[in-house]
């Protein structure tokens, strides 16, 4: 081979490898170049956490009276409604047996529920109506047995779903024994009945489905964060925060967590801003604009 030969060689061999060069440079330009991925963010702020309890609960009358028939006989007609007030010692039913038997109000309130109303033959223990002060009334509610250990008496009760308006009452009664609850799934539960007493707005009447926070405990001055910002990496979690336009890997420790809010102990200060709901596109540098 001769020497013009070989230095034509060269020279092709190197025209390539600049050529190559010169193309992983452009690609890798156009890769950091390329438009910062936007996302949504929340400030880590400092602020009052609640731990909080949410179970469904019905109002229910503190004191139900329920009229039965006292003998076999044959009742005359029922002339109350569902909604009639009655007062202590009102007739409410007049059985004839041998003699008229009677059964009179025991208390102040108002007819709930009439059973049965028309005349003819009656059983001894048959229920004829529901009566009691609408007035006093509070709500029932059953816990989980493992969420027992965080609930104590007089703890603070935020109630919903009457209207608009938020309701406030306290935990006032915790029963000493569970019962076997059958959830929604078909799972057998124990639940531990508990009542909670509150003030009740004109209007709600026994059995209204209401919506119960619990507040377990608070604590004032915490670093707080939404949940959705959390995810799990290396078994610890971390979160993504904004650094210099670009998303920053940072593990924290996490104290409480409670209704799409989390308390964090370390790993995060005041005015810092944490990515939500960061999914598989955002990785510790990649480039990032809040939306």
């Amino acid at each position: 081979m001769t020497k013009e030969k070989i230095f034509d060689l060269i020279k092709t061999k190197n025209a390539k490898i600049a050529i190559g060069v010169s193309f992983f440079i452009v690609i890798s330009f156009l890769i950091l170049k390329k438009d910062p991925k936007p996302v949504e963010v929340s400030v880590v702020a400092q602020g009052i956490y609640k731990q909080i309890l949410s179970v469904q609960g019905k109002t229910k009358i503190k004191e139900l009276y329920t009229a039965y028939s006292p003998v076999n006989g044959v009742m005359r007609r029922v002339e109350l409604h569902a909604g009639d007030k009655v007062s202590k010692g009102m007739t409410l039913v007049t059985v004839d047996w041998d003699i008229i038997k009677t059964i009179k109000a025991t208390a102040n309130g108002q007819i709930l529920k009439v059973y049965r109303e028309s005349a003819g033959p009656v059983a001894m223990g048959e229920r004829i109506l529901d009566y009691g002060d609408i007035t006093k009334i509070d709500v029932s509610a059953f816990i989980l047995s493992e969420d027992m250990p965080d609930l104590d008496l007089n703890d603070k009760v935020l109630l919903t779903g009457f209207g608009d308006q938020t309701l406030e009452g306290r935990v006032s009664i915790i029963e000493p024994s569970a019962i076997t609850k059958i959830s929604s799934l078909g799972v057998e539960e124990q639940r531990v009945p508990i009542s909670i007493e509150f003030n009740p707005p004109h209007g709600i009447g026994d059995g209204y489905e209401l919506e119960c926070k619990i507040i377990l405990f608070e604590k004032p001055d915490a670093i707080v964060i939404p949940t959705s910002a959390l995810f799990r990496e290396d078994e610890k979690w971390a979160v993504f925060i904004v650094e210099k336009k670009r998303a920053k890997l940072r593990f924290v420790e996490v104290e409480h967590q409670s209704e799409g809010t989390s308390m964090i102990r370390s790993g995060l200060t005041v005015g810092e801003s944490v990515i939500l709901y960061p999914g598989d596109t955002v990785v510790d540098g990649t480039k990032v604009v809040p939306e």
